[in-house]
């Protein structure tokens, strides 16, 4: 069995493109994405074919996540040269590859090179009895030639170090549509989503994804209905972002099962964000009570602001 986990988040990420990707996955729930890329390892996949676990590591690479591969009979065996580490799997992969890369570009620059001194070659043996001496114009057009095929050698190269986001898509469906088509598979998958609309009703990725399933079983009653329930959510998130306007316009909002998380960037002092932090969770339990207020602020200044305020206590009847 291969175990694919990212292992960390590079600087320069796609984070959106990222979960879009992970939320395709059967088996992982929106909660665990969410918990994992913010505080890593998540384990992504599990499988038993070593070539849909590389196809898959190869796209989320490309998003920025940094992956590993664990081979769990390997392990077992006490001599997995996969699992050296994550940082140290991820610096041998990617020598590998621009070795490859390397090799490649060479290759095609010798063909180009070879080509244009066989050409040459071959016009000054068939052309020196019209042309004794070459025309002072042949060794400009011959080094523009060059530089074209220099050029064009590293455009080749640097469509090889190239896979848009597109293909990778293409690939996961790939590996994940045969799991999910089955209607035993599909069941199950709905089975859980439900598990986690009972704990969660706002769950927005939640109910599209059992819309969609619900549709492909041909129950396009139930179907409408989570669609519904989706547009709802979606709604309630909408709401939830208006609250905030004293946060600016760059809100982000994400609601769990007992709490509202909010991620905003705004030029806040200390008192003014907690005391706007208090009047959000006050607006905040008018709409959703019982929900408990999470707030991460980026200030221009790249200082940090953070805080959690509990629900209020509902009042005990008398």
């Amino acid at each position: 069995m291969y175990n694919l986990k990212i292992t960390a988040l590079a600087a320069q990420r796609n984070t959106q493109a990222l979960i879009k990707i992970l939320l395709k996955i059967p088996g992982l729930k929106p909660d665990e994405v969410s918990k994992g890329l913010k505080k890593p390892p998540l384990n992504v996949l599990s499988t038993e074919k070593e070539h849909e676990a590389e196809k898959l590591k190869g796209v989320l690479e490309k998003l920025g996540a940094v992956c590993a591969i664990e081979n769990t009979k390997a392990l077992n065996r006490g001599v997995n040269k996969r699992a050296t580490g994550p940082v140290t799997a991820y610096i041998r992969i990617r020598h590998k590859r621009r070795m490859l890369y390397r090799y490649n570009f060479w290759i095609i620059l010798f063909f180009v090179i070879g080509a244009l001194a066989f050409l040459t070659y071959y016009e000054d043996i068939f052309g020196s009895g019209s042309h004794p001496h070459p025309h002072p114009a042949s060794q400009p057009v011959s080094q523009t030639l060059q530089t074209t095929a220099v050029a064009q050698g590293a455009k080749i190269l640097d469509n090889l170090q190239t896979t848009t986001l597109a293909q990778g898509a293409k690939i996961l469906d790939k590996i994940i549509q045969p799991r999910t088509s089955t209607p035993a598979n599909l069941a199950k998958a709905n089975a859980e989503l439900k598990k986690d609309i009972m704990r969660n009703p706002y769950n927005a990725e939640a109910w599209k994804t059992l819309s969609e399933n619900l549709e492909k079983q041909g129950d396009t009653a139930s179907a409408r209905q989570a669609k519904h329930s989706y547009e709802t959510a979606l709604k309630a998130q909408m709401v939830l972002a208006s609250l905030a306007k004293a946060f600016g316009n760059r809100v982000r909002v994400e609601i769990t099962e007992d709490e509202v998380y909010y991620r905003t960037s705004y030029d806040f002092t200390e008192r003014e964000f907690h005391d706007a932090a208090e009047r959000l969770r006050d607006s905040l339990n008018l709409k959703f009570p019982g929900k408990h207020l999470v707030i991460e602020n980026y200030t221009s200044d790249n200082r940090f602001q953070s805080v959690r305020l509990k629900s209020p206590d509902k009042p005990k009847p008398k």
